[in-house]
């Protein structure tokens, strides 16, 4: 037996690698998928989010960070919770994802993050659950928030909450004992006291903790998006001033997919416009042209709705003038979109014309009464290019970032031809976006 020990040994080696290998490959396979269908939940989800489907829109995102969490997606979970209206999720959400932001040094996102909280934080309901003294530990009573048990260094601290219904339970060894269900509103503050297993029959019912805000029940929300409950957030100061202010739940409508665009430009214009005039030497027509090329200043602007994800359609326009004493005006419908994080594209129809003055050069032959004369002259004139169709460009390139928008390097040439002549502009600027 011992010749066939070295045989083993060469048999082994071989098969083990390929085992190992095929491991290699079959992990690498599982977890390229699972990154595409992570990336393929949030393309959906955000479409879902431009389209204002929230309820829809939540749990492709919730289940694409499971999948592969990634600070982008929590904010876009946030954000959807926050549209949803269950602000104290959403507000848990910005705060997490400004630690990530903070963590990995995302100045611009942590400034949004920041800037979320800061607007959620007075519409966040609290629920303070008082225990019974003689009930204090899980051994005797299990408190049930929502259906899942608190932890006892929760009890009598306040917890944030997503406004509606929530249901607030007692079991001793395993039996419900007590039950109520209290609802609350934006910026509310409830206490609910659990009584004792023995006194369960004389509980008293939950009460608010500012007497002039009594509980009204709001309509009821999905239970399966409530706020989770493992974790245990810290008690809210008691700010009386809080405790009064009561603010509206945003809607979200047209207002919240519309996007601006303001810019200034230095660039180049090219103009070559022919004119039909009567000369000033006499009472002959004479047919001149006016070409040339001049330094041109001017800002431009968009005003667009995000139709889909990620695409812009609008209206654009530019309005500059330039050193030949003239002006270009253009405008039309325009489409913009953006490849990658720091790029955008985008294509304009446009509509204008184009205007520049100089000395030209005219002569022709004149009817005197008896013959006619040749005459010349130099003379100076507005040569307008008339009403012009074209086509714009824009190529945009991401400078700076902000919770409102972004700061882009462009440029926006175009060209305009039209009966008269063309013209061609070549500007280079920059450009605000607000999202």
């Amino acid at each position: 037996m011992k010749p066939l020990r070295p045989f083993r040994r060469t048999l082994c080696a071989p098969l083990a690698a390929a085992l190992l290998g095929a491991s290699a490959l079959l992990w690498g396979r599982q977890a390229a998928a699972e990154e595409s269908a992570a990336e393929q939940l949030f393309r959906e989800g955000r479409a879902l989010l431009v389209e204002q489907r929230f309820a829809e829109a939540c749990p492709k995102l919730e289940e694409s960070q499971r999948l592969e969490p990634s600070l982008g997606t929590k904010l876009n979970l946030a954000f959807c919770h926050e549209r949803l209206g269950q602000v104290a999720t959403a507000w848990v959400g910005f705060q997490e994802a400004l630690i990530t932001a903070r963590t990995a040094g995302d100045a611009a996102r942590e400034a949004f993050a920041k800037a979320r909280i800061d607007a959620l934080a007075p519409r966040v309901p609290w629920l303070r659950v008082r225990a019974s003294a003689g009930d204090a530990g899980a051994d005797q009573v299990t408190i049930l928030l929502d259906g899942a048990a608190l932890d006892p260094v929760a009890w009598d601290k306040e917890l944030p909450v997503d406004p509606g219904e929530h249901v607030v339970a007692a079991a001793h060894q395993g039996d419900v004992f007590w039950e109520t269900t209290v609802a609350l509103k934006e910026s509310e503050r409830v206490d609910v006291a659990v009584p004792a297993a023995a006194s369960a029959e004389a509980a008293p019912a939950p009460v608010p903790a500012a007497a002039s805000r009594p509980a009204r029940r709001p309509a009821a929300r999905s239970p399966a998006a409530r706020l989770p409950r493992a974790r245990l957030l810290p008690e809210a100061p008691r700010d009386g001033a809080r405790d009064e202010r009561s603010v509206r739940a945003a809607s979200p409508g047209v207002s919240d997919r519309l996007v601006f665009e303001v810019g200034g430009f230095l660039g180049h214009l090219w103009l070559d416009a022919d004119k039909t005039d009567v000369c000033v030497n006499g009472d002959g027509e004479c047919d001149f042209s006016l070409s040339t090329g001049s330094f041109l200043a001017g800002a431009t602007g968009f005003i667009g709705y995000t139709a889909m994800e990620r695409l812009d359609l609008g209206i654009r326009a530019q309005i500059g003038l330039h050193s030949s004493a003239g002006l270009l005006i253009a405008l039309g419908p325009s489409v913009s979109y953006p490849l990658g994080d720091r790029y955008r594209v985008g294509g304009t129809l446009l509509f204008g014309t184009a205007t520049q003055s100089g000395p030209v050069f005219t002569d022709g032959y004149v009817w005197n009464g008896y013959d006619y004369d040749y005459r010349s002259d130099t003379v100076t004139t507005s040569v307008p290019l008339g009403f012009s169709l074209g086509l714009g460009v824009e190529i945009g390139m991401k400078l700076t970032d902000s919770p409102s928008g972004a700061l882009f390097l462009q440029t926006t040439p175009l060209l305009l031809v039209g009966a008269d002549g063309v013209a061609a502009s070549l500007p280079f600027g920059v450009a605000y976006r607000w999202n």
